[in-house]
């Protein structure tokens, strides 16, 4: 700050101010003390001129409990901080509620329970673990190097009939022709044997088999009644229903696997182990080598499908038997003790080369006649060579598979109308099933 001013210093000031007192002052001591008293008034007032004048501050001199003062002002900083969180915390407490007992409600709450399918898997499989079976076989193969030996498989099944009725694949109690595995035509196995869930284990005869549909019927002698699996209705299912398989994947230590996933296909037509096309229902749940024979399961618990098949370049992609195909079979077997089929004694051919061969179209759909059995139903029923079957009991026909099929619903002494196209124009006819000389 200046000590001294010059006159320079106030040319601008306000004519108000110091002008008229100038010439009063006789002396420089008290023109610079009248100055100072100007200049006082002026800062008082709010004037600032320059920043040549500096309003007196008023010291405090230090002492030996000023740095006491602080420590404690300190403090007393540090407790209102405190002071003022705690009201802050109480306000939203009184507003809101403790955030941990709101968190600890919200967790008391939340009620986790398994999904709906987890809980129908677990119910389909207890109820139907001790009525599906592990089935081995053994086979003596015999060849000239290695001459004679031992060869074994294994496969699934599932009881039927408390007496101890067992439904299986064909291919699984089939004889092994060799090393390379299921050879169709080269009868059954040497030994069957039928694992309970258990651990227990009986003694198989063969009562019934049919490599085209790739089933067969077991039975077993048990001491005491069996669990049966309750079959259900195969006619009616639908792209997407859940369903449950359980067999024995790979090997008998893993008896009783459980797998679960939804029917993805319906009337697949496919070739089996047998040779024939069968329309089965197709599955991603998993299908492993030891799952032949075993069960497709609905949700309620009840066989809708024998599984048999998986395809073996892709994943997800089982196929199963419908359960409406062994039905009748296995109600003529546990009734009678065996199952004949009926037939009704032609020989056919599909359309499509017949039409190629004649240059011609003749039906949408179809069967051609090709050569009659002499004495069989269909003969005495009145149709004849050349004459196309376009159904069975209003079952439209595409093959000789279907009408193979088909067949198997029937009884002898049953009838079913058969409609067929003669000469472009459609006729219906009846045809009762008998034994007739092949039979």
């Amino acid at each position: 700050m200046k000590n001294e001013f010059n006159d320079n210093n106030f040319e601008n000031e306000p004519s108000s101010f110091g002008e008229s007192r100038r010439s009063n002052l006789d002396s420089p001591r008290d023109r610079l003390q009248a100055e100072r008293e100007r200049r006082k008034r002026l800062f008082d007032q709010g004037y600032y001129e320059n920043s040549s004048y500096e309003k007196p501050v008023k010291r405090r001199d230090k002492s030996p409990g000023f740095g006491k003062f602080v420590a404690l002002a300190l403090v007393l900083s540090l407790l209102g901080s405190l002071l003022g969180g705690f009201i802050g915390y109480n306000l939203a407490y009184n507003k809101l509620g403790k955030p941990n007992q709101v968190a600890q409600e919200s967790n008391e709450t939340i009620n986790i329970t398994p999904k709906d399918d987890l809980n129908t898997v677990s119910s389909v499989a207890m109820a139907n673990l001790d009525s599906v079976v592990g089935i081995t076989t053994t086979s003596i193969i015999r060849n000239s190097i290695y001459g004679a030996y031992e060869s074994r498989a294994m496969g699934s099944g599932f009881i039927v009939d408390k007496d101890g009725y067992i439904i299986t694949n064909d291919h699984v109690i089939a004889n092994l022709s060799s090393i390379d595995g299921y050879s169709r035509g080269v009868g059954y196995a040497d030994e069957i044997t039928v694992v309970f869930n258990d651990g227990s284990q009986l003694p198989a005869k063969v009562l019934w088999s049919d490599s085209g549909l790739d089933l067969a019927v077991l039975k077993v002698d048990p001491d005491k009644p069996l669990k049966v699996s309750k079959l259900g209705d195969s006619e009616n299912l639908v792209i997407g229903e859940q369903v449950v398989a359980i067999g024995n994947p790979l090997a008998i230590e893993f008896h009783g696997t459980v797998t679960a996933g939804y029917i993805s296909g319906l009337d697949r037509i496919l070739r089996g182990a047998g040779g024939m096309e069968m329309s089965l229902i197709q599955t991603d749940a998993s299908i492993n080598s030891g799952n032949s024979g075993g069960p497709l399961l609905n949700s309620k618990g009840e066989v809708i499908g024998i599984n048999t098949m998986k395809i073996s370049t892709a994943e997800g992609l089982g196929f199963s038997i419908p359960i409406n195909v062994a039905k009748p079979i296995l109600e003529e077997i546990i009734k009678t003790g065996t199952f004949e089929k009926t037939t009704l004694g032609f020989i056919g051919e599909e359309l499509e080369p017949i039409e190629t061969y004649l240059g011609k179209d003749l039906a949408d759909h179809g069967v051609y006649v090709r050569e009659l059995i002499p004495g069989s139903p269909i003969e005495k029923a009145g149709i004849e060579v050349g004459d196309i079957i376009t159904s069975l009991d209003g079952k439209e026909i595409d093959s000789m598979s279907e009408i193979q099929r088909t067949l198997f619903e029937y009884k002898f002494g049953d009838q079913v109308e058969i409609k067929y196209i003669r000469n472009g124009e459609e006729k219906t006819t009846n045809v009762e099933f008998f034994k007739y000389n092949n039979q």
